[in-house]
């Protein structure tokens, strides 16, 4: 082998081995419960109520509740991705109702308006997060928040 080279091989090697422990301290925490509650509390909004529910619903391992003004949260932890596939596109609407809702469509016809609240569910990893309110403005940005942890 050429000197060459094996400088070149010794100075990448210098590289990786000092480089690799400082990317890793730039790596954001996995994601567990206790992230999640610290990342609402350092948000703007108002977070009272936080409770672990026990047993959990849904088939889930782990759950938290709290109320975020009139907002009630529900986080589920799974730890099996079938499971939490069904519980995210059961608490989704279809696109069907999704547009009769927005458009006013049933109650143009007669019907009695829908006593639901609105809902928004989001994903993360092995994490399921749904909360219901009436101001729509602080669902999403609930949701927001949640994405972004």
């Amino acid at each position: 082998m050429d000197l060459a080279k094996i400088v070149k091989i010794c100075i990448v090697l210098g590289i990786l081995i000092i480089g690799v422990p400082i990317l890793i301290q730039f790596l954001p925490a996995p994601l567990s419960m206790e992230r999640i509650i610290e990342g609402f509390k350092k948000s703007d909004l108002g977070v009272v109520e936080i409770q672990v529910v026990s047993p959990p619903t849904n088939e889930a391992i782990a759950q938290i509740s709290f109320r975020v003004g009139d907002a009630l949260v529900n986080i589920y932890q799974y730890d099996n991705e079938g499971t939490i596939a069904r519980y995210a596109e059961m608490y989704k609407k279809d696109p069907g109702t999704a547009i009769v809702e927005a458009w006013g469509l049933a109650q143009s016809l007669g019907a009695a308006p829908s006593k639901n609240k609105p809902e928004r569910v989001a994903r993360r990893k092995m994490f399921l997060l749904v909360t219901q309110g009436e101001d729509k403005s602080l669902l999403e940005h609930i949701v927001k928040i949640f994405t972004t942890l």
